[in-house]
């Protein structure tokens, strides 16, 4: 499973919603980050940022959906200590420039 044809197939059982949040964040590059309120915008539904942040926590193809490249609007890491550590570590290791615990929000890393 690696195209968004095949991320759409394996969703056929979820909401509109759920599939438009993983669909989205399936198209965020590699070495790039987007934001749960970037993505709510994405998909129609502007003011839907904490619903958008509570369909990834339960994220079932995870890592094809890359759910740890999406970040709150400061570039931090929301959630469980622990969790939030390893998706910082995650995107370091993609080459996203962090500071202080959170993504450094430019132009060119954030889509």
């Amino acid at each position: 499973m690696r195209t968004e044809q095949d991320v759409i197939r394996y969703l056929s059982d979820y909401s509109d919603f759920e599939k438009a949040v993983y669909v989205a964040t399936f198209r965020i590059p590699y070495g790039k980050v987007s934001t749960y309120q970037k993505i709510a915008r994405k998909i129609g539904e502007p003011d839907a940022m904490r619903a958008v942040a509570n369909t990834l926590h339960n994220n079932p193809l995870y890592p094809i959906v890359p759910c740890w490249r999406v970040v709150r609007s400061d570039g931090g890491f929301g959630g469980e200590a622990k969790a939030a550590a390893e998706r910082r570590e995650r995107v370091e290791n993609e080459g996203v420039p962090t500071a202080d615990g959170k993504v450094l929000m430019t132009d060119d890393i954030v889509v």
